[in-house]
């Protein structure tokens, strides 16, 4: 491990200690290319992780946050049942532990408003506003996108609830983020939900490290986050299976309290980056005995697996979400495919489900088109 440079993003404090590094990634991963051509000339950055030796907390060492343009090419819909219901149990948790039946929900970096819509059908008679860059302005009924970035002119005295999923990962000064929020945010209580770093590292799940995300917490180190930005935590959970983790936070006076344990964060880190390159050779040993790999899940899984493998150790990919269907993945230029793909395999291909969560589901379509192949969680 050697030192890099760059402050932490969290406390301020120079030299973290360099372990996973990729010297070419896309800087999208949930953007598809019409040709292999365009797929593999996809903007692309390197990546360090750094892990600040004061407060444990990782991050991109190598991020360049000019060159992350959302529009309306970013596409991270995610079409499956599981996840669909995930939303919903999530939805109604929000709802019922705050009483929400009136008044505005804010969604700040709603995508395309999937979650928040399943908010507003559960909560009718509250207004649901997403904003997010790469959205579709939308008014229907008490559900509305707004295509801008967060400004605090947006809320309004009625907010019940701001919610921040899977936005924190992607901003390079988290702090000065979160502080911005918290000054223009009513009483309202603010949820974030961001991935879980220790998840990554105790499944080994290296197709987790990438460009997008820039900050890599851990359930100490958002905590951190938030009380060094003005919030008081109300409670903290892990979610979906321990891939994810999720925050309730109030405006408070911020408290900071110092982290405990930053050397076994580092620790953590560096025992998973020591085995890293094994577990990468072992897939690609497999995908040579194999003939290749089938990978179902072109997200960030998928897409960031078939580029470390390499385009040629893949016969393709398959994505449920039917915009992918017939376009390339970045980087590696992997075709994505429909499901129904799968019926002109040859027999024994390795089919690998890159979600563990989404198994049960994917095995169940596989089933019906191929039922002489094994399914199986990479």
């Amino acid at each position: 491990m050697t030192p890099t440079s760059g402050p932490c993003p969290l406390c301020g404090t120079a030299d973290p200690m360099l372990s996973v590094v990729r010297d070419r990634l896309p800087v999208f991963q949930n953007v598809v290319h019409p040709s292999p051509d365009a797929a593999v000339n996809a903007v692309s950055g390197s990546f360090g992780l750094g892990t600040c030796r004061a407060c444990g907390f990782s991050w991109n060492t190598r991020f360049n946050a000019d060159v992350m343009v959302y529009d309306e090419n970013y596409d991270n819909h995610v079409a499956s049942a599981v996840f669909a219901a995930y939303y919903r149990e999530l939805a109604l948790m929000l709802i019922e532990r705050f009483g929400i039946s009136d008044g505005t929900v804010y969604d700040i970096g709603c995508g395309k408003g999937e979650f928040l819509r399943i908010f507003a059908r559960l909560a009718p008679g509250v207004r649901c506003v997403g904003i997010d860059p790469s959205c579709t302005p939308v008014i229907d009924g008490n559900f509305e996108l707004r295509c801008m970035r967060f400004d605090a002119s947006v809320f309004t005295g009625d907010a019940k609830l701001v919610l921040l999923r899977h936005v924190l990962e992607h901003i390079d000064q988290p702090i000065a983020f979160l502080s911005a929020l918290r000054a223009a945010m009513p009483a309202a209580p603010l949820f974030v939900e961001v991935p879980d770093l220790e998840w990554i590292l105790e499944t080994g799940a290296f197709w987790d490290f990438c460009y997008e995300h820039c900050n890599y917490f851990t359930p100490p180190t958002l905590a951190e986050a938030l009380r060094r930005s003005g919030f008081d935590l109300i409670d903290a959970r892990r979610s979906f299976g321990g891939q994810y983790q999720w925050a309730l936070a109030r405006a408070g006076d911020g408290s900071a309290m110092p982290i405990a344990e930053p050397a076994a964060a580092i620790a953590t880190v560096a025992a998973y980056a020591a085995h890293e390159a094994g577990e990468l050779d072992r897939l690609r040993a497999r995908a040579d005995q194999t003939g290749g790999l089938v990978i179902w899940g072109m997200a960030t899984k998928g897409v960031i697996l078939s580029l470390m493998l390499g385009g040629d150790r893949v016969r393709g990919g398959i994505d449920m979400n039917r915009n992918k269907h017939g376009r390339f993945a970045p980087g590696s230029a992997v075709e994505i495919h429909p499901a129904d793909w799968l019926a002109t395999l040859p027999p024994g291909s390795d089919v690998v489900v890159m979600n563990p969560n989404y198994l049960g589901e994917i095995t169940a379509i596989a089933a019906a088109i191929r039922p002489d192949l094994a399914i199986a969680a990479i």
